[in-house]
């Protein structure tokens, strides 16, 4: 858990080089994943297991030294196993989509589990959803209706990839409430590595079943998107030790942006007027949905 206000301003250049590490990663991971897909016909079962293989490995490296790190705990905590089976299942919805949909359409509609975790705090941890949330939650849903093709007259446009994609954010709301109660009796590593394990269980099956052959540059091109996947979770976590939520989600909403921007020129993805409007609208949306309830008024002197 995150340290008071007061300790996280002491080290804010060692939290912003933290999160812009983060943003890195993820970045180079979605565009990684997008050139596998498309380019080089991998398998996203493939890329999922090299995922989660790499990152358990990466998590017993760093952390089971220290004794912080407990994988039995992932089948033996009924909660450790739904944050386990739930992450699985929305990075596979992201890995999944994120080849017919585009690295930057798949990562603006993943973006969006922002607004369905703040609706489902409030129901299942009972946070208050104030105006500004609530602000936020609107204007991301009507971003998402002009990103996807929900508004009237363009039904059509909102196919199978797209339902899976928002889905897979729904899912992701969902490990975070999960998350915000393991906090409280599990550590960050072995609620990292329960995801792991339970994506490995996932993906190895359909990776084999669909599995052809791998050149050496598809090995390297899979763990280099797999080291990424991995040390963006890790980077964007000491962040979030040192910087307010406010400036953290702040670097954190420019991921996707970097992500669409990328893959407009590397990968010419075509984005309409619409979409480009509703995308910066579920921006813009996702990020007072992220502060809105953190902002802390001066004490009067």
């Amino acid at each position: 858990m995150s340290p008071p206000d007061t300790q996280l301003q002491h080290h804010p250049r060692r939290g912003a080089q933290a999160m812009l590490l983060s943003l890195i990663c993820f970045s180079g991971n979605a565009l990684l994943l997008k050139d596998l897909s498309s380019h080089r016909n991998i398998d996203p079962w493939m890329s999922l297991t090299f995922r989660a293989a790499v990152g358990l490995l990466l998590t017993i490296i760093l952390f089971a030294p220290a004794g912080t790190l407990k994988l039995r705990r992932s089948f033996q905590s009924w909660l450790l196993a739904s944050r386990g089976v739930l992450g699985a299942l929305g990075t596979a919805a992201y890995y999944t989509t994120i080849g017919p949909l585009g690295a930057g359409k798949a990562t603006l509609i993943g973006n969006t589990w922002t607004i369905f975790a703040a609706i489902m705090a409030a129901f299942v941890l009972h946070e208050r959803l104030g105006l500004v949330k609530l602000f936020g939650i609107l204007l991301a849903l009507t971003g998402l209706s002009l990103l996807t093709g929900l508004a009237p007259g363009t039904m059509a446009r909102f196919g199978h990839h797209e339902m899976i994609a928002l889905v897979g954010a729904v899912l992701a709301a969902a490990v975070v409430v999960v998350i915000r109660q393991l906090t409280r009796t599990e550590t960050s590593a072995t609620i990292f590595s329960s995801q792991c394990i339970y994506a490995l269980l996932l993906s190895l099956p359909l990776a084999a079943a669909h599995f052809t052959s791998l050149n050496t540059m598809d090995v390297v091109l899979l763990t280099a998107a797999a080291l990424c996947a991995s040390i963006g979770q890790l980077a964007m976590t000491e962040g979030f030790r040192f910087l307010s939520v406010a400036a953290g989600g702040a670097f954190q909403m420019t991921v996707p942006v970097v992500i669409s921007l990328s893959s407009i020129t590397l990968f010419a993805e075509p984005f309409t007027v619409a979409q480009a409007l509703g995308g910066v609208l579920v921006l813009w949306g996702c990020y007072h949905t992220v502060v809105g309830g953190f902002s802390k008024k001066p004490a009067a002197s």
